[in-house]
């Protein structure tokens, strides 16, 4: 049985949060195959700052980088003084539409938080956006349609590797002009996950994140968590507009289009209580 974790760039600049995820990968690894996709915003925005080459670009370096480290940290953590891990890192291609509208409509958070005062210096370099812990920059995010290499990935689960690709969404790439380019945008690494996920036939898709799942009334008195939730319902809360663009949006559309496709469950949970999170505990599931 293969199962998809999906975690937020975050996870991997928090030792806490590492040692989580760490305990919740272990729990998986037992239970069949695994494949793991991890966010880049944090780290994408700020080499985007220092070195303001094209996102794609900066994806792939930071896919790479990334994936290395959580690679070393997932053997080390499995091994435990045995022999190595079998973990491997796939540079991912992504395919997008380079008539996506959100090439337009850049929803994407990047980089770190800014104040008011900060955002308003900078609305004139980025496109920022007001969220619940303040502002960040927002990048172009169009949805992925293709995954260039799966077969290389699906011939490393067949191997009985654990898997790490599609990282910061995966490297977005173009067909123009009879040849690939490097877009210049950021993908939603959820809904990457669910691509992949739905391509190679996965029962289980987790989206660990800083919240333990899917909330009505996010911020105000009466905000409740979903404990358990079919998708007709959750694409109701979304047609209401409950969860943030390019925030808890995302998550949940990455749910409802999985269950509904392949009769899987998804689950939604917090990387501090990854463990409980992956056991279907303390979290929002999502099923068909």
């Amino acid at each position: 049985m293969l199962n998809v974790l999906s975690i937020g760039g975050n996870a991997l600049n928090n030792s806490k949060n590492l040692d989580n995820l760490l305990d919740a990968i272990e729990f998986l690894a037992k239970k069949g195959n695994l494949l793991i996709v991890h966010g880049n915003g944090p780290q994408v925005g700020e080499l985007s700052d220092l070195e303001g080459l094209n996102l794609g670009v900066l994806t792939a370096q930071t896919e790479a980088e990334m994936g290395i480290f959580l690679a070393e940290e997932i053997s080390k953590r499995l091994s435990k003084g045995k022999s190595e891990a079998k973990v491997e890192v796939v540079l991912t291609k992504v395919r997008v539409d380079p008539k996506d509208p959100a090439f337009k409509n850049p929803s994407k958070p990047i980089g770190r938080f800014y104040s008011k005062a900060q955002a308003e210096r900078l609305r004139t370099k980025f496109t920022l956006k007001h969220l619940v812990h303040g502002y960040r920059r927002v990048v172009a995010s169009p949805m992925p349609k293709k995954v260039m290499n799966l077969a290389t990935i699906k011939d490393l689960l067949e191997r009985r590797y654990i898997v790490i690709a599609g990282g910061g969404g995966g490297i977005p790439i173009t067909y123009r002009g009879n040849r690939y380019n490097f877009a210049d945008a950021v993908i939603d690494k959820d809904y990457t996950s669910m691509l992949l996920a739905k391509s190679l036939g996965a029962k289980r898709l987790f989206i660990l994140t800083n919240v333990d799942g899917a909330y009505i009334d996010f911020g105000k008195k009466k905000s409740h968590r979903l404990a358990k939730v079919n998708s007709k319902e959750l694409q109701k809360y979304l047609k209401q507009g409950q969860f943030e663009q390019g925030s808890m949006g995302p998550k949940v559309e990455a749910c409802v289009s999985f269950v509904k496709e392949t009769g899987g469950i998804a689950a939604i949970g917090n990387l501090k209580r990854a463990r409980d999170a992956v056991a279907l505990k303390n979290c929002t599931i999502v099923t068909a």
